[in-house]
């Protein structure tokens, strides 16, 4: 079942397009882009959640968030990534208490993108 889905906006001057869902699987919660995701790359690429919109990396509570959510590293040294990718979002992890999934750079903290958590 489909819990929630959304729409990546971009973090200039990234090109970042595509959505992602987050569905429910036997109580595991499992997070997947779609295949029309597409991200022109970073050094060290990766999801996390923020409560709010991301608006700057040096946002404290923002760098908190990351490092406290990461749970999906995409491939790194800046390749296109294109099309689905997945994985499960940890236990631990209240997906209740936040309003963004964030492309996040773990290398040089930095906000790759966004999307809004849209709940179902």
């Amino acid at each position: 079942m489909i819990v929630a889905h959304g729409i990546f906006i971009p973090g200039p001057p990234h090109v970042l397009r595509g959505g992602f869902t987050i569905r429910e699987d036997g109580g595991a919660l499992l997070f997947e882009t779609n295949a029309d995701f597409y991200f022109d790359g970073s050094p060290a690429p990766g999801f996390g959640f923020h409560t709010g919109i991301p608006t700057s990396a040096g946002d404290l509570a923002l760098r908190a968030n990351m490092s406290r959510t990461r749970f999906l590293d995409l491939p790194g040294n800046v390749v296109e990534i294109r099309g689905q990718h997945a994985g499960p979002i940890p236990p631990a992890i209240d997906l209740g208490a936040y309003d963004a999934l964030v492309l996040w750079c773990f290398e040089t903290p930095f906000i790759l993108g966004y999307g809004t958590l849209e709940r179902l």
